[in-house]
């Protein structure tokens, strides 16, 4: 069932599809995250048919595209999944769609396609898509869904307009607000608690006032995984403000603006890759040499300067 909050992220974000495509500026690629599948792909399958309507209140839910889109038969609507239970989005279901984008649209005025989950795909995939959104063709819009971006490539994602849906905060809440859905007898929570010591760290680091081996083996102290997560967190983070998308006042909004003034975002978006790098490898159990990766992630902070 849709709690309360998800459904007011569901009317929020609706409204704000309503106002851009009434200002014809709906995005070539959105990005729906949430922890609701259902309520996810709703939303998708509601934007698909506005985007596809061919009446005056889009969408009409009477005319043939939104019959057929409501059925599951439009044939200017790709829906791309896994290949089966458990599976993979795979680089053939990709390259299907490189030749089906750039013919025409059989019945409305473009295509829409959607990917869910959009986490699900492979490296391959991944790559393969990346191109379509690099330069996508006029008429075609796509739609990602995912529950976990953390194994989303950064390239991808900043392909992306990114809608979140909230279970707990506001729409528009910060990456960092996810942190604090845990509670503090749990081993995320108490690390989420050490948020303002991790950000001053970094920002020690980043002034000099603290080396790499000192930082790493401080941190070090936390579960790897846990700590690894957070890291994640802070990034997105920063990439929020440096595109001015955040606007809610937070307890670390001060401290992470002005840790936000040591990086350019193209050197932020490398650094995510490998944060995403680290986490796919931790998933798949693979041994680590923890204090080297956490160094190395480290130091290409301050590559930049």
């Amino acid at each position: 069932m849709q709690s309360l909050k998800e459904s007011e992220s569901s009317i929020l974000l609706w409204e704000r599809f309503q106002s851009i495509r009434a200002k014809q500026r709906v995005p070539h690629a959105l990005l729906l995250m949430g922890v609701q599948h259902r309520t996810l792909n709703d939303f998708a399958y509601k934007v698909a048919s506005a985007i596809l309507c061919s009446g005056q209140q889009k969408p009409c839910g009477e005319c043939k595209s939104c019959r057929l889109v409501h059925l599951q038969e439009h044939p200017d609507l790709s829906y791309l999944t896994m290949d089966k239970e458990g599976g993979v989005i795979k680089i053939d279901q990709i390259r299907e769609l490189h030749h089906l984008v750039f013919t025409s649209a059989q019945l409305a005025n473009g295509r829409v396609v959607i990917i869910n989950p959009a986490e699900k795909m492979n490296k391959a995939a991944a790559n393969a898509l990346l191109k379509l959104l690099e330069e996508p063709p006029s008429f075609v819009h796509f739609i990602l869904v995912a529950q976990q971006i953390g194994t989303l490539p950064a390239t991808i994602i900043s392909r992306c307009q990114q809608w979140r849906f909230s279970s707990s905060e506001q729409v528009g809440a910060d990456y960092l607000s996810i942190g604090q859905e845990y509670s503090s007898d749990t081993d995320r929570g108490v690390l989420f608690g050490q948020l303002s010591t991790i950000i001053e760290d970094l920002i020690q680091f980043m002034t000099k006032e603290l080396s790499v081996c000192a930082l790493a083996s401080k941190w070090l102290t936390h579960d790897f995984a846990h700590l690894m997560w957070l890291i994640y967190l802070l990034n997105a983070q920063l990439i929020d403000y440096k595109f001015n998308i955040s606007k809610i006042e937070k307890s670390w909004t001060k401290a992470l603006m002005e840790l936000a003034k040591h990086f350019e975002l193209v050197h932020l978006f490398k650094q995510l890759d490998q944060i995403n790098e680290i986490m796919r490898k931790l998933q798949r159990n693979i041994n680590l040499n923890q204090s080297l990766v956490l160094e190395n992630l480290l130091l290409g902070y301050k590559l930049n300067l």
